[in-house]
């Protein structure tokens, strides 16, 4: 007998486009939420014309909504707003991530809706948050303004300017969107009243900084220079060697100078006056790096490996995507799916990176073509075939 979704009798309405949004929403949808994805009926997601392209599929598009289905409605139009109320009223959650105020302009903000649906959960996640500069005058949004304005650029080189580091904001945004969602609907469980969840990309950015942020935020008072903070700021994190590159983790040890020379055949260079104190490595960085660099060209990747992990020395093979896609741990997690579309055929996408074991993840079906399902859910609401018609007569579907 099969087991119900986790997330099974749940349904969501999802305004939400491109990236931050439909990641999260994704996720949901993977556990079995209904998530019915509103978009508009003469382009949909703005994803859908991102490229690259599988006969016309566009590949991002495909990677972020599989299990949802298309609702494409018209939503200026007075019946498309009609619609869409119908349809929240059997909701348990609405997501968008607009600018403040562009569903407040449809008739369609959180005080309207949670009136009309007071078990809804509505969340929203934007660019800069609920008040202030940013979001008061309902500024435009975007990964990397939000990693720009979070101290997410990186400027190794003084003489050229500074590029982002880390991953997209949207994906930990919308991944935070989804806790909070979840998280809602438990409260939902106890009070019985839905409420409003935001979130926001420069919030997320800036909170990723958790593990380095306390220093920065109390740079003035830091006494001391110790553990790990003290051996990641010496050794560097990647070297090549003789086929590739390999990754360095100078972690859970009191010397990881003495740790890493040893383990590839240097000697403890911890002994050496130059690199005898955590001070003396760091004024000498550059030439105790050079010596490491120098031994780690003499031998290929996976060669290293096999030889520093036992003994203790925690590293990696430095993959390029392309080549995560093959990595066997990743294939174990169930992290490459294939998902057969009508029109691109079998597509092998990323799959869900959290695994719930008595009700695991189902890739039911792949992403939706624009407007699949709007006739279905209309009917689902009671609309009839002549309802229907006039609706496609003034053009509030396709």
């Amino acid at each position: 007998m099969a087991t119900a979704s986790a997330l099974s009798g749940i349904r969501i309405v999802d305004f939400s486009h491109v990236y931050q949004g439909p990641v999260g929403t994704q996720l949901l949808a993977d556990y079995g939420a209904d998530v019915i994805k509103i978009e508009r009926p003469d382009a949909g997601d703005w994803s859908r014309r991102w490229g690259p392209f599988v006969h016309g599929v566009s590949l991002p598009y495909a990677g972020l909504n599989r299990n949802k289905r298309s609702f494409a409605v018209n939503l200026k139009s007075p019946r498309g707003k009609e619609a869409i109320r119908a349809l929240v009223a059997t909701a348990d959650v609405v997501v968008h991530n607009f600018r403040a105020g562009v569903m407040e302009k449809l008739g369609l903000g959180y005080d309207e809706l949670s009136a009309q649906n007071p078990k809804l959960v509505y969340a929203s996640s934007g660019g800069w948050g609920d008040h202030g500069p940013s979001a008061d005058r309902a500024r435009g949004g975007h990964d990397l303004m939000a990693r720009a304005e979070a101290g997410w650029f990186t400027q190794p080189d003084p003489a050229k300017p500074p590029f982002p580091a880390g991953i997209s904001a949207d994906y930990p945004a919308g991944l935070m969107l989804m806790q909070g969602i979840l998280m809602a609907l438990l409260a939902r469980a106890r009070t019985g009243r839905g409420q409003r969840v935001t979130t926001d990309l420069l919030s997320v950015a800036f909170h990723a900084h958790s593990w380095e942020g306390p220093a920065a935020m109390n740079a003035a008072r830091v006494t001391e220079f110790a553990g790990v903070s003290a051996n990641e700021s010496i050794v560097d994190k990647s070297f090549a060697t003789q086929d590739g590159y390999i990754e360095i983790s100078p972690v859970f040890s009191d010397n990881a100078v003495r740790d890493i020379s040893v383990a590839i055949g240097l000697g403890d260079l911890s002994l050496q006056p130059q690199f005898s104190t955590h001070e003396q490595q760091k004024a000498n960085g550059r030439a105790l790096n050079a010596l490491l660099a120098a031994r780690f060209r003499e031998k290929t990747t996976v060669v290293w490996l096999a030889e520093l992990e036992p003994k203790g020395v925690f590293c990696a093979k430095i993959n390029t995507l392309e080549e995560s896609i093959d990595d066997p741990q990743l294939n174990a997690n169930g992290m490459v799916i294939t998902i057969d579309h009508p029109a691109a055929g079998a597509l092998r996408l990323p799959g869900t990176p959290v695994r719930l074991h008595g009700t695991p993840p189902v890739p039911r079906h792949c992403a939706p073509e624009l407007g699949e399902h709007t006739v279905a859910i209309l009917r689902e609401l009671g609309y009839d075939e002549a309802a229907l018609a006039s609706l496609r007569q003034e053009g509030v579907i396709a």
